[in-house]
């Protein structure tokens, strides 16, 4: 597994990481931690040296999880990033909410301390605010907070996740210098990135992770419109309280995208990740999954030919017509 350096940091990581969220066993249904674990185990076993993780999933079990495989491993190659909740529980705040609710100094320091605990780590690899708001753009307490806790060694890099669809609203940070690496949303449907922050993460040499490569699902699933989802599965409740026809506009943005995929050769989970990789601003993506099997397909993907320049520029030419785009998508 190639491995890329993390911005300006000396922190180098696997170019398909694991993301987590979906072994929570609160918002994706029913897990099974034995295979989430398994799962785990899989993408280490593979290449994979990256994991990312939330304090938010599971209310810190996901951490616990990872703690355990850690722990039982006892590799320090091992990068693993979390991220701090907003103390409010409220994710992307609308622009009048302060930041004193979300990330006070002390509550930073106290959701690290939690999330090193749980993690059973001397060190965590890469440390996020895990939402923002564009609003917050003259704000730097949270900064002195986290730097503090970079310069004592206790993390190695530290960044902010960006809101799904608020790609542009850490950019004061960036172009201040204040953070190692952002998190966002970037896949097939949502290229935003491209225009409004890849260009400054580069000039700025910022990290990227990117999320959400398949669009919670929507890109590689057989989806139709009406169908239901799980118990307890998210996909089924949020999207409709925010977008009423979340679900068939994913339908019809993915049958737009696969007819321009299928000629390409590639299964759509890995022609989706290698969209993503593709983009030298991207330092790793971060499939979710807690199914052992679909891990070690997503790494495959990482030795499939590359898009060939006619297909990107298809599917380009969509997003630039507006008949795909980005859309509230979670973190699959």
């Amino acid at each position: 597994m190639k491995l890329n350096k993390l911005g300006k940091t000396g922190i180098r990581i696997s170019e398909i990481g694991l993301g987590t969220w979906e072994m929570s066993g609160d918002r994706w249904g029913r897990k099974d931690d034995s295979e989430s674990i398994l799962a785990i185990n899989t993408a280490l076993d593979n290449g994979v040296n990256f994991i990312d993780t939330a304090a938010g999933y599971g209310s810190g079990h996901v951490e616990e999880l990872v703690g355990k495989v850690l722990k039982s491993l006892g590799d320090d190659e091992i990068v693993v990033s979390t991220k701090i909740r907003p103390k409010c529980g409220i994710f992307a705040p609308s622009p009048e909410k302060e930041i004193d609710n979300f990330f006070p100094p002390e509550w930073i320091v106290s959701s690290f301390e939690q999330s090193l605990k749980r993690l059973q780590v001397e060190q965590i690899g890469i440390l996020f605010l895990h939402t923002w708001s564009r609003s917050w753009g003259h704000r730097t307490e949270w900064y002195d907070t986290l730097q503090k806790l970079k310069d004592e060694g206790k993390i190695g890099a530290f960044g902010i996740s960006i809101p799904d669809e608020g790609i542009a609203d850490a950019n004061v940070h960036v172009e201040a210098d204040r953070v190692d690496v952002i998190q966002c949303v970037y896949n097939v449907f949502q290229q935003e990135p491209e225009h409004t922050l890849f260009p400054l993460v580069k000039k700025h040499k910022v990290g990227i992770i990117a999320r959400s490569p398949f669009s919670s699902g929507a890109l590689i699933g057989d989806w139709i419109k009406g169908m239901t989802f799980p118990e307890k599965d998210w996909r089924g409740m949020w999207p409709k309280n925010i977008k009423e026809n979340w679900l068939e506009e994913q339908v019809d943005m993915a049958d737009a995208v696969k007819e321009i995929i299928k000629s390409e050769g590639l299964p759509m989970a890995a022609a989706s990740l290698r969209y993503v990789i593709s983009n030298d601003a991207v330092t790793s993506v971060i499939p979710g999954s807690a199914n052992p099997k679909h891990v070690k397909a997503n790494i495959a993907a990482a030795q499939v030919p590359a898009l060939s320049e006619n297909c990107i520029k298809r599917l380009r030419k969509l997003w630039a017509e507006g008949k795909i785009h980005g859309t509230y998508n979670g973190s699959i």
